[in-house]
């Protein structure tokens, strides 16, 4: 994955694919605002941002740096109903292989995050999230 969004950026960043730079807005990021400190990113190969792209968690206290390229292992998904769908990864050594499988204290944190208000949105594992990355064209 390629880190877009850190916790110590309290604004949501904006990638440059032209100049491969990150800049704040002027808009909160969502994680900062629901107290969620895991990274944000797209999957390296599936598009850049602005433009389509596949968004991905990592679930991890770890510090990354923006534009860092990181090895993640995908476990899940979260699906919107506007069909802006959220990779959910974990760092390659753990032994988990599916969301279902995350310690409740991850899945809560997660929960915060995209609380799965709406129709047809949840989180789902392993599974619906090759389909997404598989669909993705």
């Amino acid at each position: 994955m390629v880190v877009e969004q850190t916790r110590q950026y309290q604004k949501r960043m904006k990638y440059h694919p032209e100049t491969n730079q990150f800049t704040e807005t002027e808009w909160d990021s969502l994680a900062f605002v629901r107290d969620v400190p895991y990274p944000y990113g797209w999957l390296k190969g599936f598009g850049t941002p602005p433009g389509r792209h596949l968004d991905i968690l990592l679930i991890s206290e770890k510090e990354y740096e923006l534009g860092e390229i990181v090895p993640v292992k995908i476990i899940g998904v979260f699906i919107r109903n506007d069909g802006d769908n959220k990779l959910v990864a974990i760092s390659p050594e753990r032994i988990e292989t599916d969301y279902a499988q995350l310690p409740e204290k991850e899945k809560r944190l997660l929960l915060k995050l995209y609380p799965g208000k709406f129709e047809g949105e949840g989180w789902f594992g392993t599974e619906i999230a090759k389909d997404v990355i598989r669909n993705y064209s």
